[in-house]
């Protein structure tokens, strides 16, 4: 199954520490903090402070948009600094403090339990011909940003606005992808392979 979630229909959910809130996009099942496998969700971060706990899962953050970016010090090692379309991936029970380098941002997250998942997220920002790929993820999401993203899988087409993002449900299949743009790419490909 393919569908194409708008931003309208994403979920706005308080974070764990009360601090903010988090806008999700799409997640396994179930509801709440807790209850997933994975979840992809896009949270403003407007002040310094420390990141929830998640035990048993996974975390892949990255700077959306916004100010020159965050600086992560995560289990009292040294601070690494995350600019824009730049990712880091954690253990979801680490300890976490996050400091903005300058104004507000926006971050882009991807949570889940690595006993159940193997992930891959890959960032395009680009203005060259087609982009095209072969997966058999379980479960495929394409976040688009640009002012329109075109993409084909297995031959039929889907148009994403801004903010919205393509979900495939796949059954092991290897599924044949071109995203296409009439200007610039500007889109998230996140992949999630079934251990099962």
């Amino acid at each position: 199954m393919t569908r194409v979630l708008s931003a309208e229909n994403y979920q706005k959910m308080p974070w764990k520490n009360g601090q903010g809130f988090t806008l999700e996009i799409a997640r396994s099942h179930g509801v709440g903090l807790t209850d997933f496998d994975w979840r992809v969700s896009i949270a403003d971060v407007k002040t310094a402070g420390a990141f929830s706990h998640f035990p048993n899962r996974k975390r892949i953050i990255g700077v959306l948009d916004g100010g020159s970016g965050l600086a992560l010090h995560i289990d009292q090692k040294a601070a690494v600094t995350l600019r824009q379309k730049q990712f880091f991936a954690f253990h979801g029970e680490s300890d976490v403090y996050a400091e903005l380098l300058d104004e507000a941002i926006r971050d882009f997250n991807l949570i889940y339990n690595p006993e159940k998942y193997a992930a891959h997220l890959h960032w395009f920002h680009t203005q060259q011909s087609p982009v095209p790929w072969i997966s058999d993820a379980e479960r495929v999401l394409i976040f688009n940003i640009a002012d329109q993203l075109n993409v084909t899988v297995d031959g039929k087409s889907y148009a994403l606005n801004a903010f919205e993002t393509l979900l495939v449900e796949n059954e092991g299949n290897s599924l044949a992808y071109i995203a296409a743009s009439l200007s610039e790419y500007d889109f998230c490909l996140i992949e999630l392979f079934s251990k099962s």
